[in-house]
Formats: C-alpha cells, sequence, structure tokens
C-alpha cells in the first residue's frame, strides 16, 4: 500500500512541475493563432478552397484528355 501511495504522490508532484513548466515556458503567441479565430478561419476556409478548385480542375482535365 505505501508504495502505492508513494507513486501516487511521484506522480501528482511530477504533473504539478510539468503544468508550471508550460505555463513558464508559455508565450503570448501562444493562443494568437486559435482556430476559432474568424480570421484564421477565414484564412483556411480560403486555402482550402483553393485546393478543392485546384483538385477539381486537375481530375477533370484528366479525365478529358
Amino acid at each position: 500500500m505505501d508504495e502505492e501511495k508513494d507513486e501516487l504522490e511521484v506522480n501528482k508532484k511530477n504533473r504539478e512541475d510539468f503544468e508550471n513548466l508550460m505555463q513558464e515556458s508559455s508565450s503570448k503567441k501562444d493562443a494568437y493563432w486559435d482556430s476559432n479565430n474568424p480570421a484564421v478561419r477565414i484564412v483556411l476556409l480560403i486555402i482550402g478552397t483553393i485546393i478543392i478548385i485546384g483538385s477539381a480542375y486537375f481530375i477533370f482535365k484528366f479525365i478529358n484528355r
């Protein structure tokens, strides 16, 4: 029982140390490119549209040789 309790304490301490390290190493730019940001969504939508249109164009050209 004592071994399990010791392991739990070690894991808890390691988790806390990890959380503190991640919080200290983060910067203001970490959350900037959030996928819920409207500007990022628009850019991704434009890129996705270009990819879909380009793929459809090449498939159409391949079929109509």
